[in-house]
């Protein structure tokens, strides 16, 4: 749980950006909707990530966030997705800095039926997020793609780099 903002802001930058990264390692040709009854395509949990963050604050009360949140008729434009990801990330970063306080994170929102933190809140979509990239990692590497790192080498760094990459 956060306690001050800018450790939430440092923490989302990172996040943000390994996010977009991940969504970069897909090749249009695979960044597909192939629905399916066992897992979300690339495309659909691409963009089940994007429309979280402002589904998930404006849940906790913070309606200014910019964000697509039902993109269920989205489909396979990779590019609108990554454009689409950006500005909701900045949206919530710049909403954060005009109505949030370190004070008001130990506050309580209603959320999905029960009363959250709202420096909880913030905690949950970063795992939320972190949790679906990986989904979505295991997607990219059945695919034949390159996975990059998130928090250390994936097996291709570890390769491009001349290492044994651990089994």
């Amino acid at each position: 749980m956060f306690r001050q903002l800018t450790d939430f802001y440092r923490a989302w930058a990172y996040e943000s950006e390994s996010t977009i990264k991940m969504f970069q390692a897909i090749q249009a040709g695979h960044f597909k909707d192939n629905p399916s009854e066992n897992f979300r395509s690339m495309a659909r949990l691409s963009w089940h990530i994007t429309e979280s963050i402002a589904e998930l604050l404006h849940h906790a009360g913070l309606k200014e966030v910019d964000g697509i949140v039902d993109a269920s008729q989205e489909k396979n434009d990779l590019n609108k997705l990554i454009a689409e990801y950006q500005k909701s990330s900045e949206s919530l970063v710049l909403a954060l800095k005009n109505q949030w306080t370190d004070e008001m994170l130990g506050e309580k929102v209603p959320m999905y039926g029960d009363h959250w933190e709202r420096g909880a809140v913030l905690s949950i979509l970063i795992r939320h997020q972190t949790h679906h990239r990986g989904q979505l990692s295991v997607l990219i590497r059945q695919e034949g793609l390159s996975v990059p790192g998130m928090y250390g080498p994936s097996k291709e760094e570890w390769l491009a780099m001349g290492m044994k990459p651990l089994a």
